[in-house]
């Protein structure tokens, strides 16, 4: 492969390290992570939204750039209000879950001294109840949750992507090839600040109220930011209709 060619992907991988420190992203995916309760579980979430960020990314980007083709300002609107929406909606339910389970006190003996600790079972989705200090089998940050905001994430920045490579690089090939490079550099940059998240988590799992804090924290963040994109898609110099 040609010298500029190998600067050109080095260069769209950096920007794509660069791309997963986007405000909605780390908001996105700070709310999903503080759903798991380690480094590891964190990690996963941030790899899970950065393929489904990629995955979208890659295949729309490139019919865009083989077909030399620009998205709509409208279709880039909608797409950017679907990502406002889905921030509040993780917002929302991130706020939820943290008033959701029972509250009960643990009765305990040390020393011959008898006393009592608060103690929390989070509720699932089924209405049954889990032992906080075990997990919620059903975390928001899991499995296909995840990977679907992230393709909402990827769709909404796709159009201003390809028109980037559509103007700055000649060749189609090199040009799709970017795309993949660029969402394996957000997937790589998402995974290690996810990671990093997920070490306050780890320490704050036994301090229960210190973990609802920080999810709480999380969820009120990601439905403001939601509520003002949302606001933002609708003033005058933004709205295309």
């Amino acid at each position: 492969m040609h010298g500029t060619a190998i600067a050109t992907l080095l260069v769209g991988f950096v920007l794509g390290l660069q791309h997963a420190t986007d405000t909605d992203h780390i908001v996105a995916v700070t709310t999903l992570a503080s759903h798991s309760e380690n480094p590891r579980h964190s990690a996963l979430v941030g790899a899970l939204w950065g393929f489904g960020h990629m995955l979208t990314l890659f295949v729309v980007g490139s019919v865009l750039i083989v077909l030399r083709l620009r998205m709509s300002a409208r279709a880039e609107w909608v797409l950017e209000l679907v990502v406002a929406l889905v921030l509040i909606w993780l917002g929302v339910h991130t706020i939820r879950n943290c008033f959701s389970g029972r509250y009960h006190f643990h009765a305990h003996e040390h020393g011959g001294r008898r006393h009592a600790h608060l103690h929390y079972h989070a509720r699932d989705e089924h209405g049954h109840t889990h032992d906080a200090h075990a997990g919620n089998p059903a975390r928001l940050g899991h499995g296909p949750i995840s990977v679907l905001v992230g393709m909402a994430h990827g769709l909404a920045g796709t159009g201003a992507l390809a028109l980037v490579v559509l103007t700055s690089i000649p060749s189609r090939l090199l040009g799709v090839i970017y795309l993949l490079v660029f969402g394996f550099g957000a997937l790589v940059g998402m995974v290690v600040f996810s990671a990093l998240v997920g070490l306050p988590l780890a320490g704050a799992v036994r301090r229960l109220s210190w973990l609802n804090a920080m999810r709480f924290a999380a969820g009120a963040g990601s439905a403001l930011l939601g509520v003002v994109l949302a606001y933002r898609a609708f003033l005058p110099a933004s709205f295309p209709f």
